[in-house]
């Protein structure tokens, strides 16, 4: 149940950046990460995109606004979390 609500949660929210900050969240717990910045998000920005329904301009946006809020960092074009 917890699985549904975390994988489903990113569409009740209309913030992007909310959206792709719970998505890649459970994706670092998922794989057991707690360290900041440890864990490279997996996928593409065209892939976030076609995950949480936005287009990958918003994506690109919403990423940048979290890296200046200092909620993950990109290096060499990936993204930590």
């Amino acid at each position: 149940m917890h699985y549904r609500y975390v994988t489903s949660a990113p569409f009740f929210f209309k913030d992007p950046v909310t959206k792709l900050h719970i998505l890649m969240r459970h994706i670092k717990s998922h794989f057991g990460f707690k360290e900041q910045f440890s864990f490279p998000i997996p996928y593409t920005r065209q892939q976030l995109a076609s995950i949480t329904g936005m287009r990958i301009e918003t994506v690109i946006r919403a990423i940048k606004k979290m890296e200046k809020q200092e909620v993950l960092k990109i290096d060499n074009s990936k993204i930590y979390i």
